[in-house]
């Protein structure tokens, strides 16, 4: 795979970028891994701002309650924070119920591409200017069946 919709968090995100990458790379031959992938890009990445803001993990350390906190704590903006409980809706569907097309994985896998841009320009060091990075949906993005 020589480019992913999350390579410029490489550098500083490793982890992230690995899980997105990961995402991408199963999308068309595991759909459900995919966005299972794409649930735990989401759950690292709310563990990461617990980390930034200083914050104390809840009691219950679950993804649920981490939302709720970072909602509280006016972390998330409110768009973001819908797509965080998206994807952890969808995320649930395709972990606990084993289900998930390519369509479903390709719209997890933008919203995720969002929130990682907004994740960048807010917490990255070195905050480069991302407003020419497009989600792309081809086969250099780790598509083997598309003629994009």
């Amino acid at each position: 795979m020589t480019h992913s919709n999350f390579s410029y968090l490489e550098e500083e995100f490793p982890i992230l970028f690995n899980i997105g990458q990961a995402s991408e790379y199963h999308l068309h031959t595991d759909p459900v891994t995919s966005i299972f992938k794409i649930r735990q890009f989401s759950e690292r990445l709310t563990e990461i701002l617990f980390e930034e803001h200083q914050l104390e993990f809840p009691y219950e350390n679950s993804f649920h309650n981490r939302l709720k906190t970072l909602e509280f704590e006016r972390v998330l903006p409110y768009t973001i924070k819908d797509l965080f409980h998206s994807l952890k809706s969808k995320g649930n569907i395709a972990v606990h119920q084993n289900k998930g097309t390519v369509e479903d994985a390709k719209g997890v896998l933008f919203s995720a591409f969002k929130i990682a841009k907004w994740f960048y320009a807010t917490y990255s060091q070195e905050n480069r200017d991302l407003s020419d990075v497009k989600f792309s949906h081809t086969r250099k993005s780790g598509c083997q069946t598309c003629t994009e």
